[in-house]
C-alpha cells in the first residue's frame, strides 16, 4: 500500500486505489517502515545533534552582530539543506510522501513513523465537509 505515488493512483495488490489526499493512508504512530542502514543512522544522528544546538542556541537569547547573524543563517541554510535532502532520499527509498513525519532510531536502525496529529476519521470528515 506504500508504493510511490504517481499520477495520484497507487497499485495495491495489483488494483488501483485512487488516493486524493497522502493522509488518507498514512500509518499509525510507531509503525515500522523499513530499515535504515549504519551511514543513514549516522547521518541521522549528526543532524540531531546539529538541531538540537540550534534549539538551544534560540533558548540563549544571545544578541548577534551583523557578521555574525550572516554567518549563522549560513549554518542555518546548510543545516536544512542537508535534513531536507537526507530526508527526502530516505522517503524516496521508502516510497512514502516527503511529507510524512518518518523517524529514524539512530542506536538501533528501525525506520518508522513519528508522531502526528492526523487520524482517518479525520481525514473523513474533512473530505466530506
Amino acid at each position: 500500500m506504500l508504493n510511490r505515488i504517481r499520477n495520484k493512483f497507487t497499485t495495491v495488490q495489483a488494483e488501483e486505489v485512487e488516493i486524493n489526499n497522502i493522509y488518507e493512508i498514512l500509518p499509525p504512530p510507531e509503525t515500522i517502515m523499513g530499515e535504515a542502514t549504519e551511514e543513514e543512522m549516522n547521518k541521522a544522528a549528526e543532524l540531531e545533534i546539529r538541531h538540537m544546538a540550534y534549539m538551544r542556541l534560540q533558548d540563549m537569547k544571545i544578541q548577534l552582530d551583523g557578521v555574525a547573524y550572516k554567518e549563522l543563517l549560513r549554518d542555518f541554510q546548510t543545516f536544512e539543506t542537508d535534513s531536507n535532502e537526507f530526508w527526502r532520499g530516505i522517503a524516496r527509498r521508502l516510497s512514502v510522501p516527503y511529507e510524512w513525519p518518518i523517524r529514524i532510531d539512530h542506536a538501533n536502525g528501525p525506520i518508522y513513523m513519528g508522531e502526528h496529529e492526523i487520524s482517518v476519521e479525520e481525514v473523513e470528515e474533512e473530505e466530506e465537509s
